[in-house]
């Protein structure tokens, strides 16, 4: 009978100690998507999610809280050969449960995110909002949920 993988979900602050999320990111974004923009100045401030599957890096994701409050979820992305097996959604409930941790309340969270996305942000209750447009080449959709 084959195992069940163990993933290792890891929360970093910042830049330093996030440079497997970045390579993740790097690998699904800019190399396979096609993306220029991966990097900015919010990486400086964002908590970064890494999971690992046997001490490799295989999925990503980063929170923030903006200036309004409103907890921003991001740059969330799955090595392409852990796709299919909940990954994402671990990535999404984690990212959540951290936001929970942190407010010790209620909190809004948001998303951009990319259209042939929605139908999984919508399944794991997060509603759309305001019209399509595009991030670099790609469009997407502003989502969120009620924590």
């Amino acid at each position: 009978m084959a195992r069940r993988p163990q993933y290792e979900f890891v929360w970093t602050k910042g830049k330093k100690g996030s440079d497997d999320a970045f390579f993740v990111r790097a690998s699904v974004f800019v190399i396979e998507q096609g993306f220029q923009v991966e990097f900015d100045d919010l990486d400086k401030v964002s908590f970064h999610l890494t999971v690992y599957n046997n001490e490799e890096p295989i999925g990503a994701a980063r929170i923030y809280k903006d200036s309004d409050g409103v907890w921003q979820l991001g740059r969330i992305c799955v090595l392409e050969e852990y796709r299919g097996k909940r990954v994402g959604k671990m990535i999404l409930d984690a990212c959540e449960d951290k936001i929970r941790e942190i407010e010790k309340g209620p909190a809004l969270a948001h998303l951009s995110a990319q259209v042939r996305a929605k139908g999984f942000y919508r399944k794991n209750g997060y509603t759309e909002s305001g019209e399509e447009y595009l991030d670099e080449f790609c469009p997407h959709i502003s989502m969120s949920k009620q924590l």
